[in-house]
């Protein structure tokens, strides 16, 4: 791929990309520093909208540049064929790049969930148009989107569509994870009468818990038996995670 250098002063940040994964002044640093010292590395070049001058990804290395005084950037320009079509390439190039918390979760479903989902398939033989796919369809793609439980992403849009600003905000400056700032919104919906039924905060399916968390300790017993010579770290890891995910389940 050929990349191009462009004078800083011709590229433009607009938001929904300035905005999907905000900046972090610790990496903010570190980028000046090594640039700073070593110069733009080409090999990681801005990504432009080909014909709009806008930076879809790279907004970090953009503001150490032009906080270093940079005249001209390395940049690789991308055709798009609509903003949403830009979105998803950003937000798909970023997820790649780490794991993604809560209050980005949160931010990028608020923004994801503006794109129109894809038509949900016809059924053989069916002669009606395809239709929008239900909630339920939406949460389970958005979560594979997202790489998290298709609970949590039923949460946090739940969280989207009923929440007040000031419990959004509690997700976004990382006081309150998506469950408890959830736990939060439908605790005031029953309040309201708008929800009926009790508070639960008990895991639910007790015996399917606990069906999962023996079988899981007789492995451990087994694998401490045996001196631990068959587990790697990542076996171990992979299990807990496998817990993790039916918790938030």
């Amino acid at each position: 791929m050929k990349t191009d250098l462009i004078a800083i002063s011709d590229l433009k940040i607009e938001p929904p990309f300035s905005s999907l994964f905000p900046i972090g002044s610790e990496t903010l640093e570190a980028i000046s520093t090594d640039m700073k010292a070593s110069g733009f590395d080409d090999s990681f070049p801005l990504i432009v909208w080909e014909g709009k001058n806008v930076v879809v990804d790279g907004h970090t290395r953009f503001a150490a540049a032009r906080g270093l005084n940079l005249e001209e950037v390395p940049v690789l320009f991308k055709n798009f064929e609509n903003e949403d079509d830009a979105i998803l390439y950003c937000f798909h190039i970023q997820r790649n790049r780490r794991n993604l918390a809560d209050d980005d979760i949160l931010r990028c479903l608020e923004v994801l969930a503006k794109i129109k989902p894809p038509a949900r398939k016809k059924k053989e033989g069916e002669d009606t148009p395809a239709e929008i796919p239900t909630k339920k369809e939406q949460d389970i793609l958005r979560a594979k989107e997202l790489g998290t439980s298709v609970a949590k992403a039923e949460k946090a849009r739940k969280l989207l569509e009923h929440g007040s600003d000031d419990i959004k905000e509690s997700v976004a400056s990382g006081d309150k994870s998506i469950n408890q700032a959830y736990q939060e919104v439908q605790e005031q919906r029953r309040e309201s009468g708008e929800l009926k039924g009790k508070t639960t905060t008990g895991l639910g399916n007790t015996a399917k818990y606990t069906k999962a968390l023996g079988s899981f300790l007789r492995e451990l017993a087994k694998l401490k038996d045996n001196d631990w010579e068959d587990v790697s770290r990542q076996k171990v890891f992979e299990d807990l995670a496998s817990i993790t995910k039916f918790v938030e389940s």
